[in-house]
């Protein structure tokens, strides 16, 4: 009888010890920000040089500058598209600009990224 109720209580904290383990080692999804660049008359821009950074003053309370691996810089694809994957929640400074021939064009956005989550903004370019 004892062994019996000792059997039970064993198996009972070895699904325990189980469930715990499997459920906690779930992996956090990644927070991403998809940056779309269109120009003024609304078609998306390939080849767009996209430069994501957080804003550049020292902090007032540590004097100290931002992580320096926070800046980042892609091109956007076919759909106009340029992706960047962070680990925390950021508010983001967006610069996307494109020199053809003699004509440069730029185009600036802010972008808040949530934990977990993909955040898409839009950037308008336009002659400069």
């Amino acid at each position: 009888m004892l062994n019996r109720i000792f059997k039970t209580i064993l198996l009972g904290v070895f699904s325990l010890v189980i469930t715990t383990t499997f459920t906690s080692c779930e992996k956090e999804k990644d927070t991403i920000a998809v940056i779309i660049v269109k120009d003024t008359f609304g078609n998306v821009v390939s080849g767009v040089k996209v430069e994501v950074n957080p804003d550049q003053t020292i902090n007032p309370t540590s004097g100290e500058l931002p992580i320096p691996d926070l800046k980042k810089v892609n091109t956007t694809d076919a759909n106009g598209k340029a992706q960047f994957t962070y680990e925390l929640e950021l508010i983001l400074n967006i610069k996307a600009t494109k020199s053809d021939g003699n004509d440069n064009y730029e185009g600036v956005n802010i972008i808040r990224l949530l934990r977990g989550k993909t955040t898409t903004k839009v950037v308008e370019i336009s002659l400069i």
